[in-house]
């Protein structure tokens, strides 16, 4: 079996597989030189430190150390210090290999044919493997405005709101939303993509991503907002791994509920819109400008809402000229895993299951 083959194999492991297809193995050619795919195959999804791995290959630690260098500045590794000692590990697709390159930058022709490689693996294999991720791995959250804005006070639980999330983190970074970069569907802001702490710290210091602080975050959220973006986050209770702000059109995510009728490809919020016929004057911002998942019509010049297909972000509430519409309470609504560790066993449970 070739080296590029066994990579896709190990890859193929994690919680987010990597389906086998002539296209991926084309990616991995991109994402790792002939040169360095055998070295990347002794490494896990854990960091392992230098030295293992290059008494493991039967390499010196200067050669090691010069490829993994290599692969992790552009983005095809993580890399970190473990004791003082470099350490490395091989990524997921999602979050991981599809973004971190794209971010980083490449030149013209390689960026435009590994932007055309992921379409075409996302669209046949990626789209079905994401959405099987049972619970799924993001999360919608609510627009705080929208929340603040209905007549009745709701209870907002503390990892409902992205602020309050945001506001745990140690490191937040800030780069180039890699959807949009390879999708070029939308003219929608770039700089919207949010990583926090041991990710975020990666990001800045193979220069992916650029530091900032959380007034700044969450200026970008509302920014996003303003945009008509979805602020989707990993699905756990705990410390956000990234919270993205996504479009319908791009959002390989995103895409998943508007092209690919996998309805529960995302954990919607704990809230839906709600409409006041009184209220409601038929402008239409609604559902023409501002729902991502076209959950609302216009009926008789009333809006109307579907409540099975909204998810929760409030888009709709903060442009309602007339106040006619408010966030309420689902009543069958799942809380989320606690962390992302409970996240990853759980949606490798179902997948044992449903094999």
């Amino acid at each position: 079996m070739h080296h590029y083959e066994r990579l896709q194999k190990k890859l193929d492991q994690p919680p987010v597989g990597a389906p086998e297809s002539e296209e991926f193995l084309e990616i991995l050619k991109l994402l790792f030189l002939e040169d360095e795919v055998e070295l990347a195959l002794h490494l896990d999804f854990q960091l392992k430190k230098l030295g293992d791995i290059a008494a493991q290959a039967g390499v010196s630690a200067e050669e090691a150390l010069e490829k993994l260098e290599a692969m992790a500045n552009r983005g095809s590794l993580l890399a970190k210090k473990v004791e003082g000692e470099y350490a490395y590990a091989l990524l997921p697709n999602y979050p991981g290999l599809f973004e971190y390159p794209v971010m980083k930058g490449m030149d013209e022709a390689k960026g435009k044919r590994l932007a055309e490689l992921w379409h075409a693996y996302y669209m046949k294999y990626m789209a079905a493997e994401l959405a099987a991720a049972k619970p799924p791995w993001l999360r919608v959250f609510p627009s705080e405005q929208a929340l603040e804005e209905g007549e009745e006070e709701v209870e907002i639980l503390p990892y409902e709101k992205a602020s309050e999330m945001m506001g745990k983190a140690q490191s937040i970074a800030l780069a180039k939303c890699p959807f949009r970069i390879v999708g070029q569907n939308c003219e929608k802001p770039l700089q919207v993509c949010l990583s926090f702490d041991g990710a975020a710290r990666f990001l800045i210091e193979r220069e992916m991503a650029r530091e900032i602080s959380l007034q700044q975050a969450n200026k970008i959220l509302d920014e996003a907002e303003d945009a008509g973006l979805v602020h989707a986050g990993s699905n756990n209770m705990q410390n956000l791994l990234f919270l993205c702000n996504c479009c319908p059109c791009c959002c390989h995510f995103m895409k998943l509920l508007t092209e690919h009728g996998y309805d529960q490809g995302i954990a919607t919020s704990s809230y839906r819109a709600q409409t006041d016929d009184e209220k409601c004057t038929g402008c239409g911002i609604c559902a023409e400008e501002r729902c991502p998942v076209k959950a609302i019509e216009m009926v008789s010049d009333k809006a109307r809402i579907d409540h099975k297909r909204c998810i929760g972000c409030g888009l709709c509430v903060t442009t309602c000229p007339d106040d006619a519409l408010q966030m309420v309470k689902r009543e069958d609504y799942q809380p989320p895993p606690a962390n992302v560790k409970v996240l990853a066993e759980e949606v490798v449970t179902h997948k044992k299951l449903k094999q």
